[in-house]
């Protein structure tokens, strides 16, 4: 089991940084009336799943197991198919000790046009026995029709203070080291408020103080591919990148740690920052698309970087 399982909330009120969620959810469990469906929006690492798994496990109580319980996610089944047969099947079963069951999706804006409107029908015809649950990195991406079916919700990024407080946990659930403590805010800070990838990070490196100083050193060297890319040094920035790429659980995490390290140009090179932030968004429009490992992400993105400063200069 992960840190980031380890750690992730199991009820409504353990959610940081959405207040108004906290409280709503406090109001369904009180009443026992919840919404015919919710949508979560906000980027990776913002608690979206684990606002969702919390509501759910309130919702279902002793019921909350895998007869009443589906999870699926876009970036496995993006089809049709999956929603007629599978998210079908399952909805019109009827509960086993509950009378409303749960179906949790995550990343559904990465579910195409076709499924998205299989998937409003589904909620349409069995609202009444299941409390669907989306997640989204991109609210604009969700079809309007199935928008207006859902109670939403926009997750951000938390505060630094805010995040040292989830971090705290590591210790009493994870075995992480007291003397780690003080570093939380800043892991917390440089990782933009991205909870999870701040416990990824920290599950990672040697369970020391001088590991965790290390890292927060490390982590400030970030902008050496910056260098490389405006130098038009490109196999230094490939190996660069790769390295950051290395250090991270996956492309998403890599990505979201690249656009970070980016947004610190801003006000002292514009235009630059611009260009490469064209690139990344084209990249990170291909990520549910891709098929090709982490590595040739990395060499797609480099060469990518490469045409938009021969573009600028």
């Amino acid at each position: 089991m992960t840190w980031n399982e380890m750690v992730r909330p199991s009820h409504p009120t353990q959610i940081v940084g959405n207040q108004q969620f906290v409280e709503d959810a406090g109001e369904w469990e009180k009443t026992g009336v919840y919404p015919s469906a919710l949508l979560f929006v906000g980027e990776a690492g913002t608690g979206k799943t684990s606002a969702a798994l919390a509501v759910a496990q309130t919702m279902l109580g002793e019921a909350y197991n895998e007869l009443n319980m589906m999870k699926g996610n876009a970036s496995d089944d993006r089809g049709i198919g999956f929603i007629r047969d599978e998210v079908k099947r399952f909805a019109r079963i009827k509960g086993y000790g509950t009378q409303r069951k749960v179906i949790l999706f995550d990343e559904a804006d990465g579910l195409t046009p076709s499924a998205q409107d299989a998937l409003r029908g589904i909620m349409e015809e069995y609202a009444d026995k299941v409390l669907f649950i989306l997640t989204a990195n991109y609210g604009d991406k969700i079809r309007p029709a199935i928008k207006s079916r859902c109670t939403t919700y926009t997750f951000n990024r938390v505060s630094p203070t805010e995040g040292a407080k989830h971090l705290h946990r590591l210790t009493e659930s994870c075995g992480a080291p007291i003397d780690w403590q003080p570093f939380y805010g800043d892991v917390v800070e440089w990782h933009d408020g991205d909870l999870r990838a701040a416990v990824n990070s920290l599950e990672r490196i040697p369970k020391n103080a001088d590991a965790i100083k290390q890292f927060t050193a490390k982590v400030n060297d970030d902008d050496d591919w910056w260098d490389f890319t405006v130098e038009h040094k490109y196999n230094e920035l490939r190996k660069t990148l790769l390295t950051m790429l290395h250090d991270c659980s996956g492309i998403q995490e890599f990505m979201n740690r690249f656009q970070r390290s980016i947004r610190k140009h801003f006000d002292n090179s514009p235009d630059t920052t611009f260009a490469i932030m064209v690139v990344w968004g084209d990249m990170m429009g291909r990520i549910y698309e891709w098929g090709g490992s982490a590595e040739a992400f990395v060499e797609v993105l480099v060469a990518k970087l490469k045409k938009e400063m021969e573009k600028i200069e």
